[in-house]
């Protein structure tokens, strides 16, 4: 089973042993400062306050908006949410002054359209979560509306940015909150942090965390929480931030491979990815995929993954379907439909190449379940040389002058099964120039498969940093001129051959 999610910790174990090592466990000792400092200075935030976990943080958010702004009496919270936002929300507030946000279907976080965001009531305020570390730019909504008060649910978002800064760490923001759980970028096994720039908040917060403790040592003054980190997690915080370019850096990777291996399915309208806001860049915590059209149930599509030995979660529910929040209510279409169609896929920062593609595979057994892609190589060359002999077809000429050995030369050479048979080929042979050939059985045309295959083509020149594709076809292959015209390839010499382009 690839696992959802599985943190890569083992690296980051030195400062940890030597705080358990030191007798300081607790939340004492040097590694609460040091990791507080690192962290501040990371994100580049005037105040942080490291905690025991995001929820605890994310608390704090509401007892500092109470504090800081106690007329407040409309709180908007997104739908889909992950249940603690709402949770901490209503150990401050009640029902009656929550407010359900709309989705948008495309960003897959609040509707941020300037009509709308103009349309929330006055004296209000507005918790941001950036679902699935997808950003939503704060400092262009705080302009919209600048007499809302923003604070940032950042426990997905972390190390995300808005307009070229962390998001979580921004003026128009009263305050953030940060999750290092298990199965977050940076973690600790449980604990969070709380941030602000308001030194006043900053100064109340530091004291309702850490039990309310008067100027006179063991009396209390104020009703408060301890949400303090130990010492032993600060020390694994302290670890990896010291490390914080690298990891950021491999979940990029991790992601941008999955954008790739997924591009040929969401050419061709299958899948979609979550849309960036402008002047965003998002976290790549966890990736998630959205299955357009899907007609399967969560249960049915647990049942189809688990079968293909892979880990899934389901997109956060509409917040009715909690059994304790049954009772608010809200109108947004959207919510539901982005329940039903968005899964969270695995993510560990250590999952290799071989295990996203099965990952992919997965999907194309369930979007595609007659459509098989094989890579050939010179173990199952035969399977390629009984085909090229049923090919019979006046614009595909490219084994009449060469042998079956000259897949040596390919860097990417593969087949195209439906319903067991096979019925497209395609491949990348480099010469003087990286040249593309392409075949599909003209039963099987017109139905999008071409698409599919010529972009699954294109996908594995990304992966091999080829930057440019060449391809000839004959002036009356009309069908096919137009199809990679329309994928993005130009004409550059035209005559009874014309030569193509791309720009990968």
């Amino acid at each position: 089973m690839i696992p959802i999610y599985s943190p890569n910790i083992e690296i980051y174990t030195k400062s940890a042993k030597e705080a358990i090592e030191s007798g300081w466990i607790s939340n004492h000792g040097v590694y609460v400062e040091k990791s507080t400092v690192l962290l501040k200075n990371t994100l580049n935030v005037k105040h942080t306050i490291l905690m025991n976990n995001g929820t605890c943080a994310t608390h704090c958010l509401f007892i500092a908006l109470k504090y800081k702004y106690p007329d407040i009496q409309k709180i908007y919270i997104p739908n889909n949410a992950y249940v603690a936002a709402w949770n901490a929300c209503f150990m401050e507030y009640n029902k009656s002054q929550v407010q359900v946000m709309k989705m948008d279907i495309d960003t897959w976080n609040i509707s941020t359209d300037e009509n709308y965001i103009g349309s929330l009531d006055a004296n209000s305020a507005v918790l941001i979560v950036h679902n699935l570390g997808n950003i939503v730019n704060v400092p262009r909504l705080k302009r919209i509306r600048p007499d809302l008060i923003f604070i940032e649910d950042n426990c997905e978002g972390f190390t995300g940015k808005y307009e070229n800064i962390y998001s979580g760490t921004s003026e128009s923001t009263l305050c953030a909150s940060v999750s290092f759980y298990g199965n977050k970028i940076i973690t600790t096994g449980e604990g969070g942090a709380f941030m602000t720039n308001d030194d006043d908040v900053y100064e109340y917060i530091k004291k309702v965390y850490s039990q309310g403790m008067s100027s006179i040592k063991y009396l209390h003054d104020t009703h408060a929480y301890n949400y303090r980190m130990t010492n032993i997690q600060a020390a694994f915080l302290y670890d990896q931030l010291n490390n914080f370019d690298t990891i950021i850096s491999n979940k990029k990777k991790l992601f941008s491979t999955y954008r790739e291996l997924f591009k040929p399915l969401v050419n061709i309208g299958k899948l979609s990815f979550f849309k960036l806001e402008d002047n965003t860049e998002n976290s790549n915590w966890i990736f998630a995929i959205r299955i357009n059209n899907n007609t399967l149930t969560i249960d049915e599509l647990n049942q189809f993954f688990n079968k293909h030995n892979i880990d899934i979660r389901p997109f956060f529910y509409p917040i009715t379907s909690h059994k304790h929040l049954s009772d608010i209510s809200f109108d947004d279409p959207n919510s539901i439909l982005l329940n039903k169609q968005i899964l969270m896929i695995p993510s560990s920062p250590d999952i290799t190449l071989d295990q996203q593609k099965q990952v992919v595979d997965s999907f194309y057994h369930l979007l595609l379940d007659t459509i098989d892609i094989i890579e050939i190589n010179q173990s199952n060359a035969a399977v390629l040389q009984e085909f090229i002999g049923t090919i019979n077809d006046k614009h595909f000429r490219y084994y009449q002058t060469r042998t079956i050995d000259i897949i040596k030369n390919h860097v990417s050479t593969i087949l195209l099964k439906c319903n067991t048979i096979t019925v497209g080929y395609a491949h990348i042979d480099l010469e003087d120039k990286y040249w593309v050939g392409i075949y599909l059985d003209p039963e099987y045309r017109n139905k999008g498969i071409g698409k599919l295959l010529l972009s699954y083509i294109i996908s594995n020149a990304r992966f091999h940093n080829i930057h440019e594709l060449h391809l000839t076809v004959d002036y009356d292959n009309t069908n096919a001129i137009a199809l990679y015209t329309k994928t993005g390839f130009i004409s550059i010499k035209e005559s009874d051959i014309i030569v193509m382009k791309y720009v990968v």
